[in-house]
């Protein structure tokens, strides 16, 4: 062998022990950065706008840059159950949200929810109709009747609303803290909430009248998926009746024909506000947006259609860095 095959297999040698090591020394950093996501303690930051406060874990991005399917875990769960990410000493709130999904949204849509506005309610505030009674990651309650053939069907799904407001209804009415509890916002799966600005529209209401407040986007109730809030002097009526409220010729969805069962049976008034809005934010750039809201734009309460989690996050992402840290 020549010094000169030598020399070369000794440079080679070097060449790629160094890559090696560069490697192995990127793999560890790559590594710890997982484990620091992880291992983070959630600790919520207080965010103000006017005289609200909202709480976020908007300072826990890490735990979800690397794959948003994993933004809400099992121990995120356990941990939010326990009141671990709800500051101590705080109101609990007077509204409680309702989200309707089914099975096949669990893990791409209501998962993102929790690990967005869900994370800043009480566990007592949030609640997921579906069809399933029990989740790892989710206070989801099946309210499907028992006699609705399985797995359920659009048709079958649209027993959710009044079923689901009946539970909702007698839950509040059994707990501690029933007083505090105005007002219900239902809403589906792929509506972006922000809960602060939600507060903030009710505080002008008086929920000792009987009240329904959305966007109107169709002739009977509050179609389109903006979400409605019902007042406490409305919802306290509806063990009566609601789960009585079944489709009829022409109205084949719950957001028709539980709204029209309602107004038939009792005294309500339907506002309009242009906060609640039917469709993605940038609908509202087009054309087509300002005929939507001919009246102008509100401090937006919702937004439709936001189904991808990459959208959701960035959305909640933007709305929180417009809320001032303390």
């Amino acid at each position: 062998m020549t010094i000169f095959s030598s020399r070369n297999i000794c440079v080679s040698f070097i060449l790629t022990t160094f890559c090696f090591l560069i490697w192995l020394i990127s793999k560890h950093n790559y590594l710890n950065q997982i484990y620091e996501a992880k291992s983070t303690n959630y600790t919520p930051i207080k965010y103000y706008f006017g005289n609200k406060t909202s709480q976020s874990l908007f300072n826990s991005s890490k735990h979800y840059t690397f794959n948003l399917s994993h933004c809400w875990t099992d121990l995120d769960y356990e941990l939010w159950k326990q009141e671990k990410y709800f500051p101590p000493n705080t109101s609990r709130g007077n509204i409680v949200y309702m989200v309707m999904t089914g099975n096949s949204f669990l893990r791409s849509r209501c998962d993102v929810m929790m690990c967005t506005f869900g994370v800043t309610l009480h566990p007592s505030r949030l609640f997921f109709v579906g069809e399933t009674s029990y989740d790892n990651r989710l206070p989801i309650y099946d309210v499907v009747t028992p006699d609705t053939r399985r797995p359920v069907d659009r048709s079958g799904s649209m027993q959710k609303l009044a079923q689901g407001l009946s539970m909702i209804v007698e839950k509040i009415n059994n707990s501690i803290d029933k007083n505090e509890i105005q007002w219900i916002m239902v809403m589906d799966d792929d509506t972006f909430i922000s809960p602060l600005n939600l507060e903030l529209l009710v505080s002008e209401y008086d929920p000792r009248y009987s009240l329904i407040i959305g966007q109107s986007t169709c002739g009977v109730g509050f179609c389109g998926g903006a979400g409605y809030v019902i007042s406490k002097k409305l919802f306290n009526q509806f063990p009566s009746f609601i789960t009585k409220c079944k489709p009829s010729f022409g109205m084949s969805q719950s957001d028709q024909f539980v709204p029209y069962c309602i107004k038939k049976r009792i005294s309500v008034e339907f506002i309009n506000r242009k906060e609640f809005n039917s469709q993605p934010p940038d609908y509202y750039s087009t054309e087509l947006g300002y005929k939507d809201h001919p009246d102008g734009f509100g401090r937006a309460v919702s937004f439709h259609y936001i189904r991808s989690a990459e959208k959701y996050v960035a959305l909640w992402r933007l709305h929180q860095a417009y809320m001032k840290p303390r």
